[in-house]
């Protein structure tokens, strides 16, 4: 139990900036609350603070990567905003398990969605983008057969613009249908978008 309590608190120093400055204010406090005994909490109080951050820094980089390498076209409709995003998301989650990157991308795409609540980046048509390279991500997973997303913008076309590095990206207000499927478990995923009537 010790040493699974100590790998915890070392997982969250690792990921989480306000504990990680708590914990060299006050290490016996910080351990304390994550129920180590005195010996433990010890041993972890002769932690470099320095190396430490810089493990830390290493992490959140490796992880921006992946998720960069994940949602290309939202990384180049936001650029530098990109980083900051997730330097900011990157505190409220930590990824685990085999598909980490995977599910660590779709979350910094949920956190984006949500930002937009606080007007800090145009909610259209960069979120509509983000929804578009969310639902590939979760449609990628074997076991689902369908997916399905509407969106205002002809998404499609303004995807295929941005891939193709147009200078002025094509942006459409025309509802649209995407759906990802597979005939069956082992087959291909396959792509499909319809127009859908304007409203109004």
């Amino acid at each position: 139990m010790g040493l699974e309590k100590t790998q915890q608190v070392l997982a969250q120093l690792y990921t989480n900036t306000v504990l990680r400055e708590r914990f060299f204010a006050n290490p016996q406090v910080v351990c304390e609350e994550f129920g180590l005994s005195f010996d433990e909490a010890k041993q972890l109080a002769q932690l470099s603070a320095q190396q430490v951050n810089l493990f830390a820094s290493s992490l959140k980089r490796k992880r921006l990567g992946e998720v960069r390498e994940l949602l290309p076209l939202t990384h180049r409709v936001l650029g530098k905003d990109f980083s900051k995003l997730f330097w900011q998301y990157a505190e409220t989650y930590i990824p685990k398990g085999i598909k980490k990157h995977l599910e660590d991308a779709i979350a910094f795409a949920n956190f984006i969605e949500k930002v937009t609540d606080s007007d800090r980046i145009e909610p259209s048509p960069v979120v509509e983008l983000v929804r578009y390279e969310k639902a590939w991500l979760e449609a990628a997973e074997p076991t689902r057969r369908l997916t399905a997303y509407k969106f205002r913008y002809a998404i499609k076309q303004l995807a295929r613009s941005l891939a193709q590095q147009d200078k002025e990206p094509l942006l459409l207000l025309q509802p649209s249908l995407i759906l990802w499927f597979r005939l069956s478990p082992r087959s291909h995923l396959r792509h499909i978008a319809i127009a859908l009537p304007k409203l109004g």
